[in-house]
């Protein structure tokens, strides 16, 4: 029957790197813009609305000769069991086969991917003079996205962390955070200069922004159109299923809107509602073509620009692409008979 190769969480730190992460999936999107890759049908299931649930997003990258999925799954009971809440799983399989090829813990990867994304939204579509960045979420994710976001601007020189929801958690995290920011340049031999402060005034925080990063599990606004200055850019991270919103729909009719699948981002993501309200009708474009050259991402330095980052399934197979290949080259994992 062959084997399989299985790399483990441990495994995927050692062998995966932000600047690696950013790498494959700037490709993957690309590939996806020049139909090398493609998006297959998302599939959500709910167990126990509100408590259990899971997602599984598939495709094949066809450079790469891979085809696979992710299956992440949510049970928000398991802290109480000392388990995780979360669960993520990639497979990959040979595109000319169909045969098996590894097993990933896909939870760094997914870590280190998600944080590429909104980065790359920002490499393309902020203005390159951008000085102030402002996170707006504490959670896990954001340490990646600063980190990321960080190598793709370096002339970055502020990062301001807020929480809308929680006001007081920024300032508790701040220094955990920015431990853990500095780790991750370190890791890809960079080192920032950038400030790190936060703040519990969201609307001055917002207004001072030229990058904005928003992971929250908001379904309201927390962003008001009224605060976005002119030739800001926001990479929204948080809005991956549908009734999640993040910023004021009103910032999409005055912003150019890109975002990694347009069929996705205005049924599940940032743009949803705004779509069914009537006020965004279609995406500006993907950024594969912007990323392609083939659209521009601004057009002036006045431009507000939103990327909808829903988070796709070439995201995870680029990157398991070349966490395999390294796998393969350091006899990395476990290889064992199917």
């Amino acid at each position: 029957m062959g084997t399989i190769r299985v790399i483990s969480g441990a495994d995927v730190k050692k062998l995966f790197t932000l600047p690696m992460a950013i790498g494959a999936v700037e490709k993957a999107y690309l590939q996806k813009h020049t139909g090398e890759g493609s998006v297959w049908p998302m599939v959500f299931h709910e167990f126990d609305p509100g408590h259990a649930d899971l997602d599984i997003k598939s495709g094949n990258l066809d450079a790469e000769g891979i085809f696979g999925l992710k299956l992440v799954s949510w049970f928000g009971a398991n802290p109480e069991k000392k388990l995780p809440a979360l669960y993520g799983t990639s497979l990959i399989c040979d595109l000319a086969t169909g045969a098996p090829k590894a097993v990933l813990n896909a939870g760094p990867v997914t870590d280190l991917r998600t944080g590429a994304a909104g980065a790359i939204g920002a490499k393309y579509l902020a203005r390159p003079d951008s000085k102030n960045l402002l996170m707006v979420g504490c959670g896990e994710l954001s340490a990646y996205l600063v980190a990321a976001t960080l190598l793709a601007l370096p002339g970055l020189t502020q990062v301001t962390v807020v929480n809308p929801n929680h006001p007081a958690k920024a300032a508790e995290k701040l220094a955990a955070l920015e431990e853990k920011v500095k780790a991750l340049l370190h890791d890809a031999h960079v080192e920032t200069a950038a400030t790190f402060a936060a703040t519990e005034d969201v609307e001055t925080a917002v207004g001072a922004a030229d990058v904005i990063l928003t992971a929250t599990p908001s379904r309201a606004p927390m962003i008001q159109s009224a605060w976005v200055k002119p030739g800001t850019h926001i990479s929204c991270v948080g809005a991956d299923m549908s009734g999640k919103q993040e910023i004021d729909p009103q910032i999409l009719t005055k912003a150019r809107v890109f975002g990694d699948d347009e069929g996705q981002c205005l049924s599940v993501g940032e743009c949803q509602l705004g779509h069914e309200a009537g006020l965004l009708e279609k995406l500006t474009g993907e950024i594969g073509a912007v990323i392609a050259g083939e659209l521009p991402g601004r057009t002036s330095a006045e431009d507000i620009t939103v990327f909808d980052s829903t988070g796709i399934a070439l995201q995870d197979l680029g990157s398991a692409a070349v966490i395999l290949k390294s796998a393969e080259a350091q006899s990395a994992g476990q290889v064992v008979e199917l």
